[in-house]
C-alpha cells in the first residue's frame, strides 16, 4: 500500500485537521491526526472518500504481553541508516526490524509503554496499543521543568536531537508531524510551560514553519524557532549530513516568532530608494496632472447622484485604459449583466451607441468590436455573487492569473445591501480597512463608484447641479480614512438648467489622502460619438 495523495483535509469536521489526510491507492484514506480512517468508493477514480468510522481492521488494540516483553528486552541496535548511536536507540526505545522498519513507542509517565507507531521504508504507518492515552514522543523521559525543552516534528528526529546535543536537554516530538502540532501541544500545554525555553524546531519546508509560528504562540516569548541551515529540512539531516556543529548553531541561535510585524530600514531600503513614478493617464488631463495619472497600490472612489454621468466616467475609463493605454482591466458591475456593460465598452470603441433602439447599425460592427475587447477586459459575473470576500478572491486571482493590475467596482453600495442601516456602515468601515490592505499588498488600483446620499431638502440639490461633498458618502469616514483619492461628479439636469448645459458635467477632487492635490474640470458627453471627455471651452463660452 502507497499514498497517491497525502497532506489533505480530513473528512471528520470533529478532528478539523487541514493537511494530516493521506489517500492510499487501495481506495482508502487515513487521518494522521485523529487516526480515522475513510473508505473510497470503489467506482470513484479519484478517491474522493465518504466520512466512516473507524473501520475494524485498523483499530488500535492494546499492546499485547509478546510485545511489551519484546520492547522491555530489546537491545535496540544502532540505527545506522538515520545515525542514530545505540544509546540512543535505548534511550527513546526505537527499534529496528529486520525489514528495516522502525518501531517508534509511546510511554506512560511511569515509563510504561502504551502504544507503538511503526514507520515502514515507504512511510507507511501502524498503530498498536492505546494511541489516545499518549502524549509527546519522549516525554516520559524527562520530568516537568529545566532550562530548555526541544519539539521537533518527528521521533527520529527528537533523538537526533538529543543525540547532537550531547544528551544534555529533554527533546521530544509532536505525535503526527506538523499537522497535529497545536493540538498536541494545547493537550501538554502544563508540561511545555514548565520549562524556561521552548525550542521549536521543526521541518523548514512552509508547513512546519507555519506550524511553529502557531505553536508559538501558545508560549509567548518562551518560545523560539529554529531556522535550518545549510539545505537541512530537518534534525535527523543534520546528524545523517555530518553537520553536528552546524545543527547546535541553529538551535542556538534559534530566536523568537514574533508576532507583531516589525521591520528596521535595513529591511526595506532598496525598496525605499525606488523614485516615485507617474501612473499610466486617464481620459482627463486635469485628473492626470493632480492624481499624477493611475497609479499601483491606490484605491479611489467616484461619486454622483443618479443620472450624473457616473457610468459614463466609468465606461470612459475602461475604454480610455483597455485602447489607448492597452492595459488589462478587471471590471465588477455588480448592477448590469456583463452583456449590457460590454455593449456600452463597445459603444464608447465604436463611437456609437449600440443600446439605442433608435439607432441602426451593422451586426458585423457590433460583433468585430464585442470581439476586440477580448483580452482587454474580464467581466464579472454580478449573479455569482456580491459578498465581499468573494469579490476579493476574484480580484487576487485576476491580478495572479489574467495579470490585471486595475479593477473597477460599481457600485460599492451593492456590497453592503443585504445590510441593515445599523449594520451597513460597521461593514463598510471592515471593506474599507480591507481594501487599504489589499493595495497596500499587491500592485493593483481599485476605481470604486459610489451613490450619494441625497441634499437636505433646503438646500440644492445634486439634480440642480450641487457639488458631491465627501460627507454624502455611505460611509464617508471609512472612505476618508482607508481611500487614497475621492472624487465627485455634479450635473444641472433641472428643468432651470440652459439647453447648451444639459451635456455638461462637472468634475472635481473631493480628498487626496496623500497629497492634498485639487483639480476641477468639465466634461461634456457626446451623445453622436458616446464620449464623454474634456472640453477645451469654459462654460461661459458653450
Amino acid at each position: 500500500m502507497a499514498f497517491i495523495k497525502t497532506h489533505q483535509p480530513c473528512l471528520d469536521p470533529e478532528c478539523g485537521s487541514s493537511n494530516g489526510l493521506s489517500y492510499n491507492d487501495n481506495g482508502t484514506a487515513k487521518c494522521f491526526v485523529c487516526y480515522k480512517n475513510f473508505r473510497a468508493s470503489p467506482d470513484d477514480k479519484e478517491y474522493v472518500v465518504s466520512n466512516q468510522k473507524e473501520t475494524t481492521k485498523n483499530k488500535s488494540s492494546p499492546l499485547n504481553a509478546e510485545t511489551i516483553e519484546k520492547l522491555q528486552s530489546a537491545t535496540y541496535p544502532s540505527i545506522t541508516l538515520r545515525g542514530l548511536s545505540s544509546a540512543t536507540a535505548k534511550q527513546y526505545s526505537l527499534y529496528k526490524n529486520d525489514d528495516g522498519s522502525i518501531i517508534q513507542t509511546y510511554h506512560n509517565e511511569r515509563g510504561e509503554p502504551l502504544a507503538t507507531k511503526t514507520k515502514t521504508l515507504d512511510k507507511d504507518f501502524l498503530i498498536t496499543g492505546d494511541w489516545k492515552g499518549t502524549h509527546l514522543f519522549g516525554q516520559h523521559l524527562y520530568p516537568r521543568g529545566g532550562r530548555y525543552l526541544t519539539i521537533t516534528e518527528g521521533e527520529l528526529d527528537a533523538a537526533a536531537a538529543y543525540q547532537m546535543q550531547g544528551s544534555r536537554y529533554p527533546c521530544v516530538s509532536l505525535r503526527n508531524g506538523a499537522g497535529s502540532a497545536l493540538r498536541d501541544c494545547k493537550e501538554q500545554y502544563d508540561y511545555i510551560a514548565s520549562f524556561e525555553n521552548v525550542i521549536l524546531c521543526f521541518d523548514a519546508d512552509e508547513q512546519g514553519q507555519k506550524a511553529a509560528e502557531e505553536v508559538g504562540k501558545l508560549f509567548g516569548t518562551k518560545a523560539k524557532i529554529v531556522k535550518h541551515t545549510g539545505g537541512n529540512k530537518d534534525a535527523n539531516d543534520y546528524l545523517i549530513n555530518g553537520q553536528v556543529k552546524e545543527y547546535n548553531a541553529a538551535w542556538w541561535a534559534a530566536e523568537y516568532p514574533r508576532q507583531g510585524k516589525v521591520v528596521d530600514v535595513h529591511d526595506f531600503i532598496e525598496r525605499a530608494m525606488s523614485k516615485p513614478q507617474m501612473g499610466i493617464s486617464s481620459p482627463w488631463a486635469a485628473f492626470n496632472k493632480a492624481c499624477f495619472g493611475i497609479r499601483p497600490h491606490t484605491s479611489h472612489v467616484v461619486g454622483a447622484a443618479p443620472k450624473i454621468g457616473k457610468t459614463d466616467h466609468e465606461h470612459q475609463l475602461v475604454h480610455h485604459l483597455a485602447y489607448v493605454e492597452g492595459v488589462k482591466v478587471g471590471m465588477f458591475d455588480l448592477e448590469n449583466h456583463p452583456i449590457g456593460t460590454a455593449k456600452k465598452l463597445a459603444s464608447k470603441e465604436a463611437k456609437i451607441n449600440f443600446l439605442r433602439p433608435d439607432i441602426e447599425y451593422d451586426d458585423d460592427l457590433l460583433r468585430s468590436t464585442l470581439e476586440s475587447l477580448d483580452g482587454r477586459v474580464r467581466f464579472y459575473d454580478r449573479e455569482g455573487s456580491r459578498d465581499w470576500e468573494d469579490i476579493k478572491t476574484a480580484i487576487i486571482e485576476m491580478h495572479f492569473l489574467d495579470d490585471i493590475n486595475i479593477f473597477i467596482i460599481d457600485p460599492i453600495t451593492a456590497l453592503i445591501s443585504n445590510y441593515t442601516s445599523s449594520e451597513a456602515n460597521d461593514k463598510l468601515n471592515a471593506i474599507c480597512t480591507d481594501v487599504a490592505d489589499l493595495v497596500a499588498k499587491y500592485p493593483i488600483t481599485l476605481f470604486f463608484y459610489s451613490h450619494v446620499n441625497p441634499k437636505p431638502k433646503t438646500s440644492k440639490q445634486h439634480e440642480q447641479g450641487a457639488k458631491v461633498l465627501s460627507s454624502e458618502f455611505t460611509g464617508s469616514r471609512a472612505m476618508e480614512k482607508w481611500f487614497h483619492y475621492g472624487h465627485g461628479i455634479s450635473r444641472d439636469r433641472s428643468d432651470d438648467c440652459p439647453e447648451h448645459l444639459e451635456n455638461i458635467s462637472e468634475s472635481y477632487m473631493i480628498f487626496d489622502r496623500d497629497f492634498g492635490q485639487h483639480y476641477h474640470n468639465y466634461l461634456y458627453y457626446d451623445e453622436k460619438t458616446v464620449t464623454y471627455l474634456e472640453t477645451e471651452l469654459a462654460v461661459e463660452e458653450l
